[in-house]
């Protein structure tokens, strides 16, 4: 053993990192914004609140506040919400359905008089159903303002023990397991990253070994080439994602509410857009070194900002805009959507037209990579 060729080896690699600026990129830039990504997401500043919507039928005694009255005041006190007065249950419930709010609190009437009278009450939050992170964020508040009311932090003690929280889903139900919830987001996780892998590799192998320059001899226009290794591809791709999808469904359980052939096109147009981003991409490495450098840069934003753990309504709001670019976001909604809530082609459409624009662009990004290679 020598220390000076141990040495001289190590000052190598070191010289060969000082000439390959992706790579050092690759170790001082993007640490810091994973880390950064994850700082914001994990820790309780900077959140967005919630618009939720607070419909308060209960009346007490004359001239006495009524427990809604005192819930109301207790909610708007918590800071991960923003409470919006609706007069009637029935416009709070369509403003859950339309997405113009994250949740709905109903007191229902007589609930003062239950209290005194030392009877169990209950109060309903209607919730999505599909996401329980989301849901999570609009009933946490609620449970915390029932305990800051019983042990006087708001106002006077009440005596509120028996006070029931009933979460009221408007798509999914009530008896759906964890891995219900979260198959949607791991499906599209795994169909993504194993087809950019796949489709990035091989294509450049494909460029390695001559093919591809043979090919460009030849009289095939670049959107023949193109489209050519995209229906090559897609079919390994598609089969992967069907492993996926018949493993989590079969073996697992996984329950599929809504039509399994628009999960299966879902799919579908999710795994053409990548296998031509992993096209387009591959065109600006050199080796498979550098394709797996483009991984954290293309994907591990997509999982912190793409509504798979952290809720997409809770971002900041140009974090929220920027979660629109990026196929993942809609891909994981329109799954969660027909998977979960049992939806149909029309509640997804627009999902599935972001990711055919994405598939587009994309392949745009590699006829132009495609025209630079050429030249």
């Amino acid at each position: 053993m020598s220390g000076s060729r141990i040495f001289a080896i190590a000052v190598r690699i070191l010289r060969q990192f000082r000439h390959d600026p992706r790579s050092v990129g690759l170790i001082l830039v993007v640490p810091v914004v994973v880390m950064a990504l994850v700082g914001y997401l994990v820790g309780d500043s900077g959140k967005e609140p919630l618009p939720v919507s607070f419909v308060n039928r209960d009346a007490g005694p004359a001239g006495v506040p009524s427990f809604g009255e005192a819930l109301g005041a207790a909610l708007r006190e918590q800071p991960g919400i923003a409470l919006q007065i609706e007069r009637g249950a029935a416009a709070a419930e369509q403003g859950v359905r339309d997405g113009e709010t994250s949740g709905a609190i109903v007191v229902p009437e007589g609930t003062t008089a239950q209290i005194a009278a030392g009877e169990p009450a209950e109060i309903a939050v209607i919730v999505g159903g599909i996401q329980p992170g989301l849901d999570d964020r609009v009933i946490g508040p609620v449970l915390l303002s029932l305990q800051q009311l019983a042990s006087g932090a708001v106002g006077d003690a009440l005596s509120v023990p028996q006070i029931h929280v009933e979460r009221v889903p408007l798509q999914g139900g009530t008896d759906l397991a964890t891995l219900d919830y979260f198959a949607p987001p791991l499906v599209v996780v795994f169909g993504f990253l194993f087809t950019f892998m796949l489709t990035s590799v091989s294509f450049l192998r494909e460029r390695s070994s001559g093919t591809l320059e043979r090919l460009m001899a030849s009289p095939a226009s670049r959107l023949d080439l193109l489209l050519g290794y995209l229906l090559g591809f897609i079919g390994f791709a598609m089969i992967q994602a069907l492993v996926v999808l018949g493993y989590a469904t079969i073996v697992l359980g996984v329950v599929i509410a809504g039509p399994p052939w628009l999960v299966l096109l879902t799919l579908a147009i999710l795994v053409i857009g990548v296998v031509n981003l992993g096209i387009a991409l591959s065109f600006y490495a050199r080796n498979e070194l550098q394709v797996v450098q483009f991984i954290p840069l293309i994907f591990v934003p997509q999982i912190f900002l793409g509504g798979m753990f952290w809720p997409v309504q809770t971002l900041w709001p140009p974090l929220r805009y920027l979660s629109q670019v990026f196929p993942v976001t809609h891909a994981v909604e329109a799954l969660r959507e027909v998977m979960i809530g049992g939806s149909g082609f029309a509640a997804v459409a627009g999902r599935l037209a972001a990711l055919m624009a994405f598939a587009v662009a994309m392949l745009g990004l590699g006829m132009l990579a495609l025209r630079k290679q050429r030249a």
